[in-house]
């Protein structure tokens, strides 16, 4: 297989983290990168008015990632669909009058507890860590997931155009529910609608197992690896730079002394000349005096 050098890694539980590996290196400009509040296209007739962080969130949270996909957002929406459901079976129990009579059913009483129950958990909000355990309780049919799966399919195909990333990685809590893994894959499929079957690696919907795929390091702690993952290539980075630094010195003092090597030679030769010249003149003086001696009358 290729090596990889680009890649995003999408982490979803109380909010929604995307963060994008490209030609090798970590993607940050102004900032990280806030690809959980990208818009998506809801399902059809999805009537979730909002999730309870949108008030400073883009787009209000509406239609996003995070407002769709989130721990926050799930919680929110279940708490919205079953007070749909009280509302129903109190219109359902006005039509019908009460026929039970003055005594109380064992059925009646566990109607009664889950009603207690529900009142209670709808008087929180998704901001509640207590009230989002509900999502580890609720089966893998239940209609939430398919709005999870959607909203992070979504969020796959933007990263798919955008960066032509190798390799998407899901994490974080909400993806301990693994039916959702199947179910992002087929979802992206579908929205891709054909558009990249050129590329081999997406041209074929069994394919994307090779390219949406769960953290290897989930037990461990993805965000742990990657902070130390950085920590070790900024002190590889530093290294480098002291030892390209230490060259820089190395280079200034070889060429330094090789120019002083230089200019001693330098000076060496000319006073070798010099010594050369001054015996030649010497000589030829000499030479000059002793021919005017022999021609001149005694």
């Amino acid at each position: 297989s290729k090596p990889l050098t680009s890649l995003s890694y999408i982490t979803i539980g109380t909010g929604v983290g995307v963060g994008l590996v490209l030609n090798s290196q970590p993607l940050h400009g102004l900032l990280h990168p806030e690809g959980g509040h990208i818009c998506i296209q809801p399902l059809p007739d999805d009537k979730f008015t909002g999730y309870s962080w949108g008030a400073k969130s883009p787009y209000k949270g509406l239609g996003t990632v995070e407002g769709v996909a989130s721990s926050v957002a799930l919680t929110e929406r279940w708490i919205q669909m079953e007070q749909e459901r009280e509302m129903v079976k109190k219109l359902y129990a006005k039509g019908s009058g009460d026929s039970g009579g003055n005594g109380s059913s064992p059925s009646r009483k566990r109607d009664e507890e889950q009603e207690q129950s529900s009142k209670i958990s709808i008087n929180n909000n998704g901001d509640n860590a207590q009230t989002r355990e509900i999502l580890s309780t609720l089966p893998n049919s239940h209609p939430i997931w398919l709005h999870a799966s959607n909203a992070i399919a979504n969020l796959c195909v933007s990263l798919l155009l955008l960066t032509s990333c190798q390799k998407i990685v899901l994490g974080g809590g909400i993806m301990k529910r693994d039916i959702l893994y199947p179910m992002v894959r087929s979802r992206v499929w579908t929205l891709l609608n054909g558009y990249l079957d050129s590329v081999e690696e997406l041209s074929d919907e069994r394919k994307l197992e090779d390219v949406i795929v769960g953290s290897s390091w989930e037990e461990v702690g993805s965000g742990l690896v990657g902070a130390f993952a950085l920590a070790l290539d900024a002190y590889e980075k530093d290294g480098e730079e002291e030892g390209e630094e230490e060259g820089r010195t190395s280079l200034l003092d070889s060429d330094a002394s090789g120019k002083k090597k230089t200019t001693s030679e330098s000076e060496q030769r000319l006073y070798t000349s010099g010594v050369l010249v001054g015996i030649g003149l010497s000589f030829g003086c000499a030479l000059m005096m002793s021919l005017l001696g022999r021609g001149s009358p005694r």
